[in-house]
């Protein structure tokens, strides 16, 4: 019986993670107006060789892609705002956030450059999850 509680449990904050990498993505992709291809594409390939979303089908990950990112271009702000609720259900697992972080940054380089909204919302992002921008070059 414990055990199928701490399955219970994992697959909870492997939601928690999943949504959160998606939403901080999305965020990343939509910043500066248009989600790209590019950023779409490194998106998926990020997502399908997370080890820690294997128990997620990639229909069910495209499924929330496809809702964040309608959500974004309906209102940016509002998006926005539905993003960093999902950022902030991770905030209490440092290494979740740094992951997080991490898929951002690497959806804000896809096209080859990190456009200033989007190091805008890196900023924003990474004081809300208690990441050093130092680390990243981004200070």
């Amino acid at each position: 019986m414990f055990g199928k509680f701490l399955k219970g449990a994992k697959k909870v904050t492997n939601q928690n993670l999943m949504e959160a990498i998606v939403a901080g993505a999305m965020l990343i992709a939509a910043a500066d107006g248009t989600v790209e291809k590019a950023e779409l594409d490194k998106l998926d390939k990020l997502l399908t060789s997370n080890d820690n979303l294997s128990a997620f089908k990639p229909a069910d990950i495209r499924k929330t892609m496809s809702r964040y990112q309608n959500q974004l271009e309906a209102d940016f702000g509002v998006g926005q705002n539905k993003m960093m609720k999902e950022l902030a259900d991770i905030s209490d697992n440092p290494d979740h956030c740094e992951e997080v972080f991490l898929n951002m940054l690497a959806i804000a380089k896809a096209d080859g450059e990190i456009e200033q909204e989007e190091k805008a919302v890196l900023v924003k992002v990474a004081r809300n999850l208690g990441i050093s921008l130092d680390e990243y070059g981004l200070a």
